[in-house]
């Protein structure tokens, strides 16, 4: 009886870790998604002063996350998003409208991905 008892008390923390890593994975991958829209915009009229302060945001967010997101995910999409921000950082600053819009679009790509991998699907599991 104590067996059964351990084993369902580990089922439920391992449950429970995975529904909190997942909410957590979802709640920042929707900011920084919000972010980034603003920033998309703040790029398409031109705007580089507050596309600037939105990549500052999306970048503090970021470093923030990072930590816990190296625990959660595999660090090949944590490199690749590394360097899309590294890339749009230095596109922002040549003032490149054409080449940041890609560079958005990009990263907002890589963070749907990152959401859409962390959901418990058949497909995820499998």
């Amino acid at each position: 009886m104590r067996t059964l008892l351990t084993i369902v008390v580990i089922v439920m923390l391992l449950l429970g870790g995975s529904f909190t890593s997942y909410r957590y994975i979802q709640t920042t991958t929707q900011t920084a998604g919000e972010h980034l829209e603003l920033l998309e915009q703040s790029i398409s009229i031109e705007k580089w002063e507050g596309a600037q302060k939105e990549l500052s945001t999306v970048q503090q967010s970021w470093e923030k996350n990072n930590t816990w997101w190296s625990i959660l995910l595999d660090h090949e999409e944590i490199d690749t998003i590394n360097i899309c921000l590294s890339r749009l950082e230095s596109l922002l600053a040549r003032q490149d409208v054409t080449l940041s819009l890609a560079e958005v679009s990009t990263l907002k790509l890589l963070f749907e991905n990152l959401h859409d991998k962390e959901k418990f699907t058949l497909k995820n599991v499998l």
